[in-house]
């Protein structure tokens, strides 16, 4: 029996037998009993079982059923609690409801009474308990309301901040990265001059500023890159035109590399509204790594735009040594990467599926080591 269909439980204080084994015969077939000839032991049941209603005798040796009451409301203030009440003891039973009872019943009590009197009370407890229940659910979620809008507060400043971070660096990386440039050729063609040869430890320590000061540069441009979606009024773009242009700039690399890059486009434009740079990144980032991927292997990269009803599909396969099962789950994860090289950021496909997701779209990537991995971008068209 499940919680939602388990019966109510009933525990019946009461220091005589005989009304106590009445009351748990009679409420037997519809309720669980538990039954105390003393408060001591019914408040011990009342911790262990939580009942839906207690049953309790007003007068009772030792500890009275008034002074159980009272300890029953510090326990469960929302517990109903009948109180079962002798001859004569009228203003006794008046003064348990002023204490908190919820009703009483006279001895000798009449069963369908009595029946009616714990089904009413086990509905309140119920009701009450529902009702807790529910506003604890929904303080918990205001809180984490609260908590999420207060993060969303804090990094819409820290954007803010890092935008003007951004912008501060890019120019004296600039430089940086300029005058690298500048020495490796100084250093190249005094390879040889007058006899003078280049210093191993000089190229190598050259060639480690460089690759860091382009890391730099990349994750630049890729923070620059994004920070621009949400600010760029929506356009309409041709992502066929684009995808074009993306394989024109890397056809070059492709080649340098062995790799062979083919291209089935969509004869129509493929219109959709949004930010043809950002488009053009994401597109971008998924194609070069298929190039990078194959490059190993001397393979093959196969780029498909085809419209379909009220999306685009772009589909980039490659034939590299693709992506082990536990890698997948966190391919989008930022600053992640599967390349050997440090040259990798972690963040171009990161990047990638933020753009496609602010476009309405979506991403998904399948993955057969040894054979390859597909990169699959879907854009809603624009409405014509």
């Amino acid at each position: 029996m499940t919680a939602a269909t388990e019966l109510p439980h009933i525990l019946v204080i009461d220091d005589e037998m005989g009304p106590r084994e009445s009351l748990r015969m009679l409420l037997k077939p519809n309720y669980q009993v538990h039954t105390a000839d003393c408060v001591e032991a019914g408040i011990k049941l009342l911790k262990e079982k939580q009942p839906d209603t207690i049953v309790m005798d007003i007068r009772m040796p030792g500890v009275s059923g008034i002074e159980g009451l009272r300890q029953i409301r510090e326990i469960d203030p929302n517990l109903s609690v009948v109180m079962l009440t002798g001859f004569g003891a009228l203003e006794t039973a008046k003064e348990a409801l002023r204490l908190g009872a919820n009703d009483y019943i006279s001895k000798p009590f009449d069963a369908h009474e009595m029946q009616q009197v714990i089904d009413r009370n086990v509905e309140r407890t119920r009701a009450h308990r529902t009702s807790e229940h529910a506003a604890a659910e929904i303080k918990e979620l205001n809180n984490r309301l609260l908590q999420q809008l207060a993060q969303k507060e804090r990094l819409a400043s820290l954007g803010q901040a890092s935008a003007e971070f951004v912008h501060d660096l890019g120019n004296p990386l600039t430089i940086v990265w300029g005058y690298v440039q500048l020495l490796a050729k100084r250093i190249e063609k005094s390879d040889g001059a007058d006899g003078a040869q280049q210093d191993p430890a000089s190229v190598k320590e050259l060639n480690i500023i460089e690759q860091n000061v382009r890391l730099c540069r990349e994750l630049l441009t890729l923070w620059q890159s994004y920070g621009n979606v949400e600010a760029s009024p929506p356009k309409q773009i041709s992502v066929s035109a684009i995808l074009r242009e993306v394989l024109k700039g890397i056809a070059s690399m492709a080649s340098e590399n062995g790799v062979e890059l083919n291209a089935t486009i969509c004869e129509d434009p493929c219109t959709l509204l949004g930010d043809a740079v950002q488009i053009n990144r994401a597109i971008q980032n998924v194609v070069v790594n298929a190039v990078q991927a194959s490059a190993e292997k001397k393979g093959k990269v196969t780029v498909v735009c085809a419209q379909k009803d009220f999306y685009v599909d772009l589909r980039v396969e490659d034939t590299g040594a693709g992506i082990q099962p536990t890698q997948l789950p966190r391919i989008f994860d930022p600053y992640f990467t599967t390349k050997q090289s440090k040259s990798g950021t972690g963040l171009g496909l990161y990047i990638t599926k933020k753009v496609v997701e602010d476009h309405n779209g979506s991403i998904k990537v399948e993955s057969t080591p040894g054979v390859g991995t597909v990169f699959t971008i879907r854009l809603p068209l624009a409405a014509s």
